[in-house]
């Protein structure tokens, strides 16, 4: 019996679980630590509140008046003896009682003889009146004036102390309040919250080493088998997506073409994935002619790219066979001809595969561009103004009963330097940005205005920069296929 591939299961079991006792151990000390520091900050969060409120409830002439009258300590015996006295101590006590707080919450002031930090109030029954403040008096007197916070103290005796000041109408620090409490005791709630969860820790590891001995080592020769069997069939599928690829590029013109027709132009094409739903395409009547397409067909990757397959070689066949004919006869034919290759005949409203189309036919010779779109638009940009004519809303292809498909041309006469795009709606539609909503065709016709005047390449540089920006780490929503041309 050959043990070799269990033991290796084994150290592999092993090291899997050493490695995750490791970072449970780091992560106990890291969530130790961390909580340690919350539950300091929370209470000095909490002093903070406390101090702020009782300073600004405190009136400044209630302590000058306390002052005034008993200059020497231990004048005060009582906390009913003065009612000034009563009122500030009342003020104290129920602050320190309505937080639970251990130590008294305490009003000090400074000697300015002895420059001494010493009591005037306290929330205490028995008054300290101008008795030495019990705490690190050199570390409060250096703060005095200034609201702050102060950890003083070592070992057991070590504690938080937080004051906030007491000013009069002047601005002049009068008094402050001071409110303290020790850590040991959020030390040693930290400690009991490590100890539950080394507990439960224990439980865990201890139930989670049984389950993995128990059970994942016969389960990874099983996954091992099926993984292999899965990168196989990836690998195959990886290889026929890189084949239609290769074929659809075959089909789709090269960016270079558009150079040779027009004065400047670009091509922007970015596929969801290996293979797009979305194609440009162009052909050539004569010197002066030519048909220009950017079409979205049904769907992304393999089926999208079958139906950019299909569009693409009916366009090929159809267009120099009708190169005379208006782009809306051109649509119409087109529609004809698909709906025969995909058997689309008598299909219900709107079921079928199709795709949208902007097709344009320019004519240099005229100065004139017919346009015909099928749910896509095409922008003209002209003497500084970006028109958008809207195709027909009605796509080609499909199956829609008892309706002839037709189409509208318009003609536009344009001028030298004007500029067309034609896009798919992939690039409008990416969601993105702050607000993770669509690009929309309103950023897109700023785009083109705001850039008019970069040659065509650098403006495909910024748009396409536009895009990648807005989308961002969000997953690209569509095929992206652009077209822009100087005529």
């Amino acid at each position: 019996m050959d043990l070799r591939p269990k033991r290796t299961k084994h150290k592999v079991l092993y090291a899997v679980y050493a490695a995750l006792l490791g970072l449970c151990l780091i992560v106990l000390g890291v969530a130790h630590r961390n909580d340690r520091k919350a539950r300091k900050a929370s209470g000095i969060t909490q002093l903070r509140s406390i101090t702020s409120t009782v300073s600004e409830e405190i009136g400044a002439h209630n302590v000058l008046g306390l002052l005034e009258r008993y200059a020497d300590p231990g004048l005060i015996i009582k906390r009913t003896q003065d009612a000034r006295y009563f009122v500030l101590h009342e003020r104290l006590r129920k602050a320190a009682y309505r937080n639970a707080l251990e130590s008294p919450l305490e009003l000090v002031v400074l000697d300015p003889k002895q420059q001494e930090i010493q009591v005037l109030v306290t929330s205490a029954e028995k008054p300290r009146y101008r008795a030495p403040w019990a705490g690190d008096r050199a570390a409060l007197r250096k703060a005095f004036g200034n609201a702050g916070t102060l950890e003083v103290g070592t070992g057991n005796a070590r504690e938080l102390v937080v004051f906030d000041i007491v000013t009069d109408p002047t601005g002049a620090t009068v008094a402050m309040v001071v409110a303290r409490t020790p850590t040991a005791a959020y030390e040693a709630a930290a400690v009991r919250a490590l100890l539950w969860q080394i507990g439960f820790a224990v439980l865990l590891f201890g139930t989670a080493g049984f389950l993995l001995f128990r059970y994942v080592g016969r389960w990874l020769k099983v996954d091992e088998e099926a993984q292999q069997r899965l990168k196989e069939r990836h690998e195959d599928m990886n290889d026929s997506i890189a084949y239609a690829g290769k074929i659809q590029r075959a089909l789709v013109p090269s960016a270079l073409v558009y150079d040779e027709l027009f004065a400047d132009s670009f091509v922007i094409d970015r596929p969801k994935d290996v293979v797009s739903g979305d194609f440009h395409w162009v052909y050539r009547i004569d010197a002066q002619r030519c048909f220009v397409a950017a079409a979205d067909c049904t769907g992304h990757g393999l089926p999208g790219a079958m139906m950019a397959a299909i569009g693409c070689s009916l366009l090929n066949e159809i267009v120099p066979q009708h190169a005379h004919k208006d782009p809306s006869e051109v649509l119409s034919i087109l529609h004809e001809r698909m709906v025969a290759s995909l058997n689309q005949q008598g299909k219900q409203r709107g079921a079928g595969d199709g795709m949208d189309l902007a097709l344009c036919r320019v004519d240099r010779a005229a100065k004139e561009i017919l346009f015909a779109g099928a749910y896509r638009p095409v922008y003209w940009l002209h003497q500084g103004q970006l028109s958008v004519i809207n195709g027909d809303r009605r796509p080609v292809g499909g199956g829609h009963i008892g309706e002839e498909r037709r189409f509208t041309t318009h003609k536009l006469a344009y001028s030298e330097g004007d500029r067309i795009y034609l896009f798919s709606d992939g690039y409008v539609d990416q969601f993105g940005g702050p607000e993770r909503k669509r690009f929309m065709t309103s950023r897109l016709q700023e785009l083109i205005l705001g850039n008019q005047r970069l040659g065509m390449k650098e403006q495909a540089r910024v748009i396409e920069q536009a895009f990648l920006d807005w989308k961002g780490p969000i997953e690209q929503m569509d095929d992206v296929c652009m077209l822009g041309l100087a005529v």
